[in-house]
């Protein structure tokens, strides 16, 4: 039981109590409530009409064993893996050319590499169709050029090339990004580090990977991980660009575009919620191997 005086301070604290209530009820109404609720749902078969039925954990087995679920799984983690590899490795390389060969106006450099991000996905995704639609696509118009003779050629509708199309178009939202973060950790190794090693005789390459690579980790870390997140909660990308549909037989079809098609389209909230705590468990256990391993070299530095 609470102590008549933890009461009393309550009461002589009361316009203070009363000041910060609204940020705890939001906060339990919008956070907390979601999260409980969700999991409950993952326990249910519910339409989002009638009454909840419990089933246990029967929509977590209906997810594994479902094909398309599965295919989700294997079209998120080939986005995230490339689309991580070549932003990740873009956004270095530009930051190490920004950072040695840009003097002055490294503000526009930023600005510019962000403008990107800043543009809608599905403005992105229309600027993207008119490059590579079938009837009078850049692409298509540069193919026939060369091959003397009109081209056709479906790329959104190809199993084989919407995957790279989708990995294209995350690298253009997001090398800026991860250019900033790269060239905020650059500027901030000391210059004399840089110019003892080259009074030393040390090469550019040799500078690079000795001084420059081990001293960039954290950065490096964090862009990785927030790559990766990104990554395996993908959705506006593919979303816009295959128009909802997910592509020709579910080619990109993400974990979180088959949360989006059951829950909201075919309104099979339980069977939702359920792959909502997929990801959830992805996500937390990434965070804690990227935890462990940035502990580790942080250790070992």
């Amino acid at each position: 039981m609470v102590s008549s005086s933890a009461w009393n301070g309550v009461r002589r604290n009361g316009a203070f109590y009363a000041s910060i209530a609204p940020f705890f009820l939001i906060f339990l109404a919008f956070s907390i409530f979601p999260v409980a609720f969700s999991f409950y749902l993952g326990l249910s078969d519910w339409d989002g009409f009638s009454d909840p039925h419990f089933v246990g954990l029967a929509n977590y087995g209906r997810a594994l064993n479902d094909p398309v679920f599965q295919k989700a799984i294997w079209n998120t983690l080939y986005l995230w893996f490339w689309s991580t590899l070549f932003t990740v490795g873009l956004a270095l390389a530009l930051a190490v050319l920004v950072n040695d060969h840009v003097i002055g106006g490294r503000t526009y450099f930023r600005l510019v590499f962000l403008l990107p991000l800043l543009v809608a996905p599905a403005i992105a995704a229309i600027i993207l169709r008119v490059f590579f639609t079938s009837n009078g696509g850049i692409v298509n118009m540069l193919m026939g050029a060369a091959q003397g003779q009109p081209s056709y050629f479906n790329w959104l509708a190809s199993e084989v090339w919407i995957k790279p199309l989708v990995t294209l178009l995350v690298i253009w939202r997001w090398t800026g990004w991860h250019m900033i973060i790269f060239l905020a950790g650059l500027q901030a190794i000391p210059r004399d580090i840089y110019e003892a090693a080259r009074l030393e005789g040390v090469g550019r390459w040799a500078i690079f990977s000795r001084i420059t690579l081990p001293l960039l980790v954290p950065s490096l870390v964090f862009s990785i991980v927030t790559a990766t997140l990104g990554g395996l909660q993908m959705f506006d990308e593919p979303f816009v660009l295959t128009q909802g549909q997910g592509g020709t037989n579910n080619s990109t079809t993400t974990l979180g575009m088959y949360l989006y098609a059951t829950a909201f389209t075919q309104f099979d909230f339980g069977l939702g919620a359920a792959v909502s705590w997929y990801i959830f468990a992805a996500v937390v256990g990434f965070t804690l191997l990227s935890r462990a391993v940035n502990q580790r070299l942080g250790g070992s530095a």
